[in-house]
């Protein structure tokens, strides 16, 4: 339960081993770069760049995850589902695999399928604009071009609105166009799609009775008569849509490929991180230079490798890490019960090497925190039967860590709903329960700020420890055991009223007053400093407060369960159809009372975490270790020593 400790590693090497130095420690695994910086007085060095191999990589990145997503997008309504589960390979086999595999071959069939399919959608769009055009026509059943080409009669075909239809047939009985004739044809979008026919001594009046009823000249592109010519459409399109079907089919049938395709994928990802990683080496004409961390305990087997493949050609020097060093990579070493509370550290910030890993630290305050707010037993069974079943099933294999944790956490909950005697809010009367939340609260109130007093002594308590780890006595004396005095004489104080509780009190803030800012030599700048530090007292009652939420929240779950419960309980009574309600009502509403409550927990405990506890002793800024190997989402490395 602690963070690794590390060595840091300067290497000397020949260019021309740098391929399979790279590859030796890639399989090696538990190596961390520093990116070294060329420094001018340096010239004979240079910064090694490997911009042309990455940008290959990259291109083959974006080609295998555009390949992976399209077979998955066309597949996603096949009645045969694809298979979703993560394939555990170890480096050697996932590159022997990976070089091995033909990609360019399906990725180039693939992109002449799109691009056929592409230009057969294409066409097909265009047929269906042209038969759009026209099936307003579509009762036309000889060859329209005679008609406009005809030298006997005049003959338009257009739009007009149809609100105007009525009055231009009006007048043209009014004028007396005995001679000309306007019929409509189709509808469409409010307009009368309509021909207008009349003899050529009329064409010109004729022509001007139109425009006064805005008439719209459309020309009827038809190569023949457009019933026939609708008619060939339809069968082109249909044949063109079988054409596109057949495509789609092709593209499907790759879905065959979709586990190489992965593993192909994880290949080139991990071939881009061992490429990259020379960019953080710098160079003579002949030699590489190389600089970085591994952790102390696989020390021997680094060197190991590198005398099996450089022999004597090589120059390595070892030290230990520094404590003060801000280059040293992180990586939190815990126990399994602890484990999945790394991800709450990481989520605020990695330690420093020089600080203590908090995970066990705050992974009890964490689970007490959040089982309190949710306080109810049936959404902790629930919780626990869901995320055991997601494990057993391997539901979510890349998210195991987070179900480890909320199932603490709904273990957490079944203790706390016992403890209220709370199931869904109340719908079930148990035997148990000493604390009822809805009668309760000053009880409630009284809980949540003991629970916050025991989590900032404890912080505080953790900080006085760092000081005498590190050798600094003073630190713990009137850092740590000053402000035990100052606040819990104050408390002492508080409560009861004891004279020696307030002296206490008083020689804590003493203490804090004249040693807080020891390290100024002038005093009156010591003594500023120090009654600055004691103002922050004020800060303890703001964070006693906010563990108030510890009830707050407890207590609006609570009512919301409740209150659904008083609904269902409506419902239930009125026949069959209340019955089938009031379930659905239950479920529904409970559902989603308890992710609210769940997140509400997940939430809020972390801001305690986050300001009421880590202010104390924490600070973070670690660096994270840059394994060399990285899965994917459907493909995990197994590093070495995993079996």
């Amino acid at each position: 339960m602690a963070i690794v400790k590390m060595d840091k590693f300067n290497l000397l090497s020949f260019d021309s081993d740098r391929e399979k130095l790279l590859d030796t420690l890639q399989s090696f695994n538990y190596v961390h770069f520093n990116d070294l910086i060329l420094d001018d007085d340096k010239s004979y060095l240079s910064e090694l760049k490997n911009n042309e191999k990455l940008a290959k990589i990259d291109q083959q990145i974006n080609q295998v995850d555009y390949v992976i997503s399209l077979i998955r997008d066309y597949n996603k309504d096949s009645k045969d589902k694809l298979d979703n589960k993560v394939t555990d390979l170890s480096l050697e086999e996932l590159n022997k695999r990976g070089y091995n595999f033909g990609f360019d071959l399906i990725y180039d069939k693939l992109r002449e399928l799109v691009s056929n399919r592409e230009k057969l959608v294409g066409k097909r769009d265009n047929l269906t604009n042209t038969y759009n055009e026209l099936s307003p026509w579509k009762d036309i059943s000889f060859d329209i071009n005679e008609l406009y080409n005809s030298k006997r009669f005049f003959f338009e075909s257009g739009s007009i609105s149809s609100k105007f239809y009525d009055s231009l047939q009006k007048a043209l009985v009014e004028k007396g166009l005995d001679g000309s004739l306007v019929y409509k044809l189709g509808e469409k979008d409010k307009d009368y799609y309509v021909i207008a026919i009349s003899t050529k001594d009329l064409e010109e009046e004729f022509s001007n009775i139109l425009r006064d009823f805005s008439f719209n000249r459309q020309k009827i592109k038809a190569n023949k008569d457009v019933k026939a010519q609708l008619s060939d459409l339809t069968k082109e399109k249909a044949q063109i849509n079988k054409k596109i079907e057949e495509i789609d089919e092709q593209i499907k049938s790759f879905s065959k490929y979709l586990n190489d395709l992965e593993i192909y994928q994880a290949y080139v990802k991990n071939l881009r991180l061992k490429e990259e990683s020379t960019e953080n080496f710098l160079a003579t004409k002949k030699m590489n230079v190389i600089e970085g961390y591994i952790p102390s305990d696989k020390k021997g087997e680094f060197d190991q490798r590198l005398k099996e493949i450089l022999r004597d050609h090589y120059i390595i020097d070892f030290k230990e890490a520094s404590k003060d060093d801000p280059n040293v990579p992180i990586i939190l070493k815990n126990n399994k019960l602890i484990e999945p509370y790394e991800s709450v550290v990481e989520t605020y910030a990695l330690p420093k090497y020089s600080e203590l890993d908090p995970t066990a630290i705050i992974a009890p305050f964490y689970t007490i925190f959040t089982g309190f707010m949710i306080g109810d037993l049936g959404y902790g069974l629930l919780g626990v039967i869901g995320i055991l079943l997601a494990l057993k099933l391997k539901l979510m294999p890349k998210n195991e860590k987070a179900l480890k944790l909320f199932l603490r956490i709904s273990l957490s909950a079944c203790f706390f709903g016992i403890l209220f005697g709370s199931v869904f809010g109340g719908i079930i009367d148990v035997p148990f329960g000493w604390i009822d939340i809805t009668k309760d609260i000053n009880e409630l109130i009284v809980m949540s700020i003991v629970i916050g007093g025991i989590s900032l002594f404890f912080a505080l308590g953790v900080r006085g420890f760092m000081a005498l780890r590190d050798g600094h006595p003073d630190g713990f004396v009137f850092d740590t055991l000053s402000w035990y005095m100052a606040v819990g004489g104050a408390i002492a104080l508080a409560l009861t009223k004891n004279p020696l509780a307030k002296y206490v009190m008083i020689l804590g803030m003493a203490m804090i007053v004249l040693f807080a800012g020891r390290a100024i030599k002038s005093w009156p700048a010591r003594i500023a400093s120090g009654t600055y530090e004691l103002y922050g007292i004020t800060s303890w009652i703001g964070d006693f407060v906010s563990f108030l939420r510890l009830m707050a929240l407890v207590l609006s779950g609570g009512f919301v369960a409740y209150s659904v419960n008083l609904i269902v309980k409506m419902m239930v009574g009125n026949g069959l159809g209340g019955l089938i309600g009031g379930i659905i009502t239950f479920v529904v509403f409970q559902l989603f009372n308890m992710f609210l409550s769940y997140l509400s927990a997940y939430v809020h405990s972390l801001r305690l975490i986050y300001v009421e506890m880590f202010n104390k002793f924490y600070e973070g800024g670690g660096i994270k270790f840059r394994e060399m190997v990285t899965d994917t989402d459907f493909i995990n490395i197994k590093r070495r020593g995993e079996k």
